[in-house]
């Protein structure tokens, strides 16, 4: 029986997370819905690693399917980006965030995402003493570029 398990968004995400964590190749689970697959994760689980890529993240730690930009907006402000700093991007799609807040060296507003992103995981586990830890990977630099840990 496996007590930890490897949600990941892609083959990338995955390659990327075995070169820094090791886990058995069998803890690994590409998962297309990961709300779905977070609430339908085993009772018997203690460790959760969540793997993701920037949309994938957002989903996590908006809780929703399909989020808006004026959702990232809201969590963004929540982690101390100012509204005057967003105005440029109020007709932006939620893609075009993250290279701004990864190249403008905003690690730390990606960390608190992440953060927010394993409190909204493990408030969805059925097992609540499990403990979720999140990565968020970039395909662009090929890299884990921020994370809960």
């Amino acid at each position: 029986m496996l007590t930890e398990t490897v949600l990941v968004s892609d083959n990338e995400a995955q390659r990327l997370h075995r070169e820094l964590y090791h886990c058995s190749e069998d803890a690994y689970r590409r998962v297309e819905d990961l709300l779905a697959a977070v609430a339908a994760l085993s009772a018997d689980l203690r460790r959760v690693h969540i793997v993701a890529t920037w949309s994938d993240l957002l989903r996590l730690a908006l809780w929703k399917q399909e989020p808006k930009i004026g959702d990232l907006f809201l969590l963004l402000k929540g982690t101390g980006v100012r509204s005057e700093e967003l105005l440029p991007f109020k007709d932006a799609d939620i893609g075009d965030m993250f290279p701004w807040l990864y190249y403008g060296k905003r690690l730390d507003t990606l960390r608190k995402i992440c953060r927010v992103a394993k409190e909204n995981a493990e408030k969805h586990l059925r097992n609540r003493e499990a403990r979720v830890h999140t990565h968020l990977v970039s395909a662009e630099v090929h890299r884990i570029v921020a994370s809960s840990l």
